[in-house]
């Protein structure tokens, strides 16, 4: 009878901690995300940013195949640096202030998230708007440039007139014959690209599209900046965020990815300290990427959700905490925007 009593004796043992199971899940998880709550050190925030590049070019698009390409709009949304293909002409280079995110406020799971603010999402507007009235913009600007091959064709005629009455011995002979070639060129070149607009104008499948290629920047051992690809994950191009993602889905040694929670935010006041974290002076005139690092920064909130702290330290999609180390927000031309606006999970940056 003593191995039954015993087994009798153990069944209430087994069922205790059996029902004590949830409760010691609970309290993991509670630990676990009370974790992500934890305040970061100055080192860590200036290893949640990072350096991304961006290249981006428009192209007029027939059946989802580029045709043309060029750099920019002007004001009556002409395309602007017309060319036969995408190359180097018509491409924009600029650097951009990143933050690695995890994707759930409660466990890491980064997985190489590189959240930007979307610089793009004005010239996206500006492409929806140039879609719909595209026959128009392209009759413009086919009328203009039969005007600019009319100037260069007159440039053309006074250069060989000034060519014809003067020889090789004379002063400036060389400077203009090269001045002449040069107008020859140009005047070809539009020649062939009003006539290949005009053959693509009449098709109703024509559109614009904004190409944007982005990489993430990190020096390598030898001290120079090395590029790793990322993909687009935020499918609305007009997004103010856009969400990144290396192509490999891994971070730098190092990085540090912060968790943005949704509830028990700090919301700092007017007058209350903060720190930015960023890449400074990235979006200034001939940056060196090179030359750069990321850096912390000291500033006060103003009112109405803004901070003091200059746009060339805080570029746009810099980190904003509070001066405890809890992060507060990200920085948008110079607000605190709430983590809570990308949703649970960045269900907001995924639709």
């Amino acid at each position: 009878m003593k191995p039954m009593k015993r087994l009798i004796d153990g069944k209430p043992v087994s069922r205790l901690i059996l029902q004590s199971l949830p409760i010691a899940l609970a309290a993991i998880v509670f630990v676990i995300y009370g974790a992500t709550f934890l305040p970061a050190s100055t080192e860590r925030m200036e290893r949640s940013v990072a350096l991304v590049e961006g290249i981006s070019h428009y192209e007029l698009r027939l059946g989802g195949k580029p045709v043309m390409a060029f750099k920019s709009f002007n004001d009556s949304l002409q395309p602007q640096g017309l060319a036969l293909s995408a190359d180097s002409t018509v491409t924009t280079r600029r650097y951009l202030c990143a933050s690695w995110v995890n994707k759930y406020p409660f466990i890491a799971s980064c997985g190489g998230l590189l959240l930007i603010a979307n610089d793009d999402s004005v010239a996206e507007r500006r492409v929806l708007q140039a879609n719909g009235r595209l026959p128009y913009i392209l009759k413009a600007t086919a009328d203009r440039l039969a005007v600019k091959i009319r100037l260069l064709e007159r440039q053309s005629e006074e250069i060989d007139y000034y060519m014809k009455v003067h020889n090789v011995n004379d002063d400036g002979y060389n400077v203009m014959a090269e001045y002449s070639a040069r107008v020859k060129a140009q005047r070809d070149r539009t020649v062939k690209m009003l006539s290949h607009l005009n053959a693509l104008s009449a098709d109703k499948r024509l559109e614009v599209k904004l190409v944007t290629e982005y990489a993430l920047l990190t020096p390598d051992t030898a001290g120079r900046m090395s590029r790793k690809g990322c993909n687009i994950v935020t499918p609305r191009h007009t997004s103010p965020f856009r969400l990144l993602q290396t192509v490999d889905r891994s971070m730098p040694d190092g990085a540090r990815a912060v968790y943005l929670h949704q509830w028990l935010l700090p919301s700092p006041e007017a007058g209350d300290s903060v720190v930015i974290a960023a890449e400074p002076g990235c979006t200034a005139y001939k940056y060196d990427p090179a030359e750069g690092s990321p850096a912390t920064f000291g500033g006060a909130v103003e009112s109405a959700g803004r901070h003091d702290v200059p746009p060339l330290l805080a570029p746009d999609g810099a980190l904003v905490f509070t001066s405890g180390g809890r992060l507060a927000g990200i920085n948008v031309d110079g607000r605190i925007v709430k983590p809570s606006v990308f949703g649970f999970g960045l269900k907001e940056l995924l639709k």
